[in-house]
């Protein structure tokens, strides 16, 4: 029974460290500050959107933002291409909120 409560406290302590959601106590609202060390994670149904351009920073901090389920008809045929901190190019920032990636700069990545 010790191994499932570690490996319980181990999940919980990787969705703090990467801004995801785990509900609760400490828990932030849309545009609160969150972040892996004195801010904690966001509401259940929000991303943890972190500045651009800080992919790599260990305790960064960023602002609770709402995952759309679908981004709305006049922002989909918005192209404005973004580039995600995976590597991957989204067409606009809504798409990449959706995605819940973090965003390494604006434009396409190379």
């Amino acid at each position: 029974m010790a191994g499932k409560s570690i490996c319980i406290g181990v999940m919980m302590a990787l969705a703090v460290l990467f801004g995801r959601s785990i509900g609760g106590a400490g828990a932030v609202g849309v545009s609160g500050i969150c972040g892996p060390i004195l801010n904690g994670a966001c509401d259940p149904g929000l991303f943890c959107d972190h500045t651009p351009g800080t992919c790599a920073l260990i305790g960064g901090t960023g602002k609770c933002v709402r995952v759309p389920a679908v981004c709305p008809l006049a922002e989909s045929k918005v192209l404005l291409p973004v580039c995600g901190c995976n590597g991957k190019t989204y067409g606009n920032d809504c798409q990449r909120i959706k995605a819940m990636a973090q965003k390494a700069h604006n434009g396409a990545c190379k």
